[in-house]
């Protein structure tokens, strides 16, 4: 059995031809917001061309894309221009085969129970994160998703008043720990001491860079790292507390730096995840990496 998977990002598309759970084609390319349908449709047809393979060899065509998406209608997704869009519908209409559109936090999160780190797990709370923190929630076994668009982990209050962030709201969990809320965390402190901190393309700092420079001991690279680990810790420990779930997975750009996983995981074992003697959490690196997205689609067929 064929399936596509379609990952859509701001800044780039990943699609995969699926076989059997696996991935044995892949292309990417920058995200055309700009015609963004037109853009999915025209890779559909290269994958399919590219391997030999006609639409009526696939069973189905699995979507991830970022915003509110509700039964396959994407009703916001401010970076790529769509508001009240039928994905779903008008991909189905275009290839006649079975076609689902999911939130593509939620798509990941699905592919991690599945077939990555969630394995054998019934609740699951996945958090990715990336330029933002986005999450998905499996409870017995199930994807929940309210009545619509649940799962916005990262925009939960953290400080009342706090850094204006992109929602609307101020003080959002995402504005202190994104990947992109610890670079800028970074530069702030980096100015403020000495260290050996490398910036890298755009005068970003990495996570995995930071990680390298605290085994080294830069006195820097250690105060960044431990107010990012008492910051996502606090987020962690506000889910176990709410969700007590058996496990949670920690994706995107910040599951490759592990030394920071391992602190956080150590932080919310040593406050015995909540209140003594609670049901331990195990707290976990995603494994399927940048494949979450379009593997997601694998589990809804």
């Amino acid at each position: 059995m064929y399936l596509i998977g379609i990952d859509i990002g701001g800044t780039s598309l990943k699609i995969g031809l699926i076989e059997d759970g696996k991935i044995i084609a892949r292309q990417e390319e920058s995200t055309n917001s700009f015609d963004l349908i037109k853009q999915v449709e025209t890779k559909v047809q290269d994958i399919l061309s590219q391997n030999n393979l006609t639409i009526g060899e696939i069973s189905g065509i699995g979507v991830g894309c970022p915003g509110i998406v509700i039964n396959g209608n994407v009703i916001e997704s401010a970076n790529l221009n769509l508001s009240n869009c039928n994905l779903q519908e008008i991909l189905r209409d275009k290839f006649k085969v079975p076609v689902v559109v999911k939130n593509d936090c939620d798509m990941a999160t699905l592919a991690e129970n599945k077939l990555g780190a969630g394995v054998g797990s019934k609740n699951m709370l996945m958090l990715t994160i990336g330029t933002g923190v986005g999450g998905g929630i499996i409870i017995n076994g199930e994807l929940y998703t309210g009545n619509g668009g649940a799962g916005e982990l990262g925009h939960i209050t953290y400080v009342k008043g706090g850094i204006p962030c992109n929602c609307g709201r101020s003080g959002c969990y995402e504005k202190y720990v994104s990947a992109q809320a610890l670079s800028n965390r970074a530069k702030e402190i980096m100015q403020t001491m000495a260290n050996s901190i490398p910036l890298r393309e755009e005068g970003k700092v990495y996570a995995s860079d930071l990680c390298d420079k605290y085994e080294e001991g830069d006195k820097c690279a250690i105060k960044i790292i431990d107010e990012y680990v008492d910051d996502l810790s606090n987020l962690v420990m506000s889910l176990c507390n709410n969700f007590r779930p058996e496990r949670i997975v920690i994706g995107g750009g910040i599951s490759y730096a592990q030394k920071i996983i391992s602190m956080v995981a150590d932080r919310c074992r040593s406050y015995e995840y909540g209140y003594k003697k609670s049901p331990a959490v195990k707290i976990v690196r995603a494994t399927l990496g940048n494949d979450a997205g379009i593997l997601g689609a694998y589990t809804c067929f």
